[in-house]
């Protein structure tokens, strides 16, 4: 059967007016989300911040290992330059010339010791190039890992305000088509009159099954919403007789239901004719207490959609 046609004689529920002045606050996930909409973007600066310091740390570095390879080259050099020269180079020379070349010699040492000092010096600050180097690099990946964690709690966010909308669509178009929503299920009265098989198969088309009653809170309101019309409920014993059980699977408890049964209730009244009566339907004669009645009998019906099945 179409919705148009099941839903063509149900009673439109109109929405609830919205109240005059500053709308509703927005709820929670939106407010996480306008944090997150705020760290984002500092994080991004954060990041870009830390790889310009990366980049201009990698060129020092850079620069300051070919400086030290090129002073490093030149103090070989000078040592080299600096090796005494051979006897018969000694012999050859006079007296004066040996000793301006000591002279000479002795300030070309104070030089390579200048220079090697230098490339120490070069060395340690290589060092301290190399271990800021590290601790940007450590930061510029926690910084990472930080906006990924953020990414991820957005689009949770993200999500969760995607199933939240589409719970509240689900349950608007429920209730637009006649359904009433208590206690955490969904209840449609209808407004014709089936058998009681035929009324279950009607719940079953529509993801529900005839109601099953599991407190007096719950037969409050059903009496309440059935206008002296007489309606089916998903208790029945067809299968075994005395043996009653809920059509949606809710355990019966003989006990705790007794106070539903009208007086001197359940009879099975004629049980030779047409097998006696095997379900239940409430009595509006009797406070809308239960009665078993043949189940071929028209009546009006309550089907009950569960928590769970509502998905919400």
């Amino acid at each position: 059967m179409a919705d148009e046609d099941i839903y063509e004689n149900m009673p439109m529920t109109e929405a609830a007016p919205q109240p005059k002045g500053n709308p509703p606050e927005t709820s929670v996930p939106w407010r996480h989300r306008e944090r997150g909409i705020v760290v984002t973007p500092v994080l991004l600066l954060l990041s870009l911040a830390l790889a310009t310091s990366l980049l201009a740390v990698t060129l020092l570095y850079l620069r300051a290992q070919s400086k030290l390879e090129a002073v490093e080259e030149a103090v070989q050099k000078l040592q080299v330059s600096l090796q005494p020269d051979d006897a018969s180079d000694a012999s050859a020379k006079g007296s004066d010339n040996k000793s301006q070349d000591e002279g000479l010699r002795h300030q070309a040492l104070q030089l390579l010791d200048e220079a090697q000092a230098g490339v120490r010096k070069l060395k340690a600050q290589l060092g301290n190039l190399s271990a800021a180097y590290g601790e940007i690099q450590i930061r510029l990946d926690n910084v990472s890992a930080a906006y990924g964690e953020i990414q991820i709690r957005l689009d949770n966010v993200s999500a969760a305000r995607a199933a939240v909308q589409g719970r509240y669509s689900y349950l608007l178009t429920k209730v637009s088509r006649g359904w009433t929503f208590f206690n955490g299920n969904f209840y449609y009265f209808s407004h014709e009159k089936k058998p009681w098989d035929e009324a279950e198969q009607f719940c079953v088309s529509q993801d529900s099954y005839l109601t099953s009653v599991s407190s007096h809170a719950e037969q409050e309101f059903l009496s309440s919403k059935t206008h002296g019309e007489a309606h089916w409920i998903g208790l029945t014993d067809q299968e075994t007789e005395d043996s009653w059980r809920w059509a949606d699977g809710t355990e019966y408890r003989a006990d705790a239901s007794r106070g539903f049964w009208a007086e001197n209730q359940p009879d099975n009244y004629d049980p030779k004719k047409d097998g006696g009566e095997d379900c239940v339907h409430t009595e509006p004669r009797k406070r809308n207490l239960w009665n078993d009645v043949k189940c071929t009998q028209p009546f009006r019906w309550i089907c009950k959609q569960a928590h769970g099945q509502a998905g919400l």
